[in-house]
């Protein structure tokens, strides 16, 4: 199981890598667990400034679920299998640090799941996403995973994909802002966005992730406390004389 999640230190950012090419990805219980532990592990680095998430074999970033694992289901053990999931997805979207998905192939039930929880995503041209559901297992989502959904890709287009099990190309997915870009060179576009990101003020990054989640919760937002821990970092003050100086900042998240 260990090498069907590969998760490894590179520069600042903790890699995972989904790594069962020949079943497109697909995700095991135990794959599960190796995600959300990685989304712990990168919260406890004080060295790591982000998350990278990828499919290996240029086929697939995840293909779902792996169905062999539902043989012999019962009501309650679908219950227990979407609370899980939910558990999963819910450690991995409470990652204070920027998540970003990298996307080659398909992204399908599940692995759209987890793809919904990164911050900034970028896929190939080969990339498509789909919940079909309703042409294979005929099963359903948990609530709070159609929610991540909605909130990726809207309510219509959402509905559309999962009660027609249609597919959402690389250029749809583009075009709804799920993706932030389609790029020729993968590799290449992925490593810049890697490194734009972890150059960017860890804190700023954090406050706008714990805002969005407050959001999200609906009703009113009281941000006094992540407003008040950015301007009073020292990142802020040595920004600003930095700005004023003309002089370059080292970001500490501090």
């Amino acid at each position: 199981m260990s090498d069907q999640v590969i998760t490894e230190v590179v520069g600042r950012t903790l890699r995972v890598t989904f790594n069962r090419p020949e079943a497109r990805n697909a995700m095991t219980f135990e794959m599960y667990q190796k995600l959300a532990e990685a989304a712990v592990q990168v919260d406890a680095d004080p060295q790591l400034r982000a998350l990278v998430l990828r499919g290996a074999g240029g086929r697939a970033f995840v293909a779902g679920t792996d169905i062999a694992q539902f043989r012999g289901f019962t009501g309650e053990d679908g219950v227990a299998y979407e609370q899980r999931i939910d558990e999963v997805l819910g450690t991995l979207a409470a990652v204070d640090k920027p998540v970003i998905a990298v996307i080659d192939g398909h992204c399908v039930g599940g692995g759209l799941g987890i793809a919904c929880c990164a911050d900034v995503r970028i896929g190939s041209a080969a990339s498509a996403f789909s919940v079909p559901i309703a042409r294979t297992l005929g099963n359903t989502l948990s609530a709070n995973t159609l929610r991540r959904l909605v909130r990726a890709f809207g309510e219509p287009r959402t509905a559309s994909m999962l009660i027609t099990a249609r597919k959402v190309d690389a250029q749809e997915a583009l075009d709804s802002g799920f993706l932030t870009a389609v790029a020729e060179d993968l590799d290449a576009e992925a490593e810049a966005l890697v490194e734009r990101v972890v150059s960017g003020a860890p804190l700023t990054q954090w406050a706008i992730k714990e805002n969005l989640r407050r959001l999200a919760a609906g009703g009113p937002v009281d941000d006094a406390d992540v407003v008040s821990k950015v301007y009073g970092s020292q990142d802020f003050a040595n920004a600003v004389e930095g700005f004023l100086t003309k002089t370059p900042v080292e970001w500490t998240g501090e």
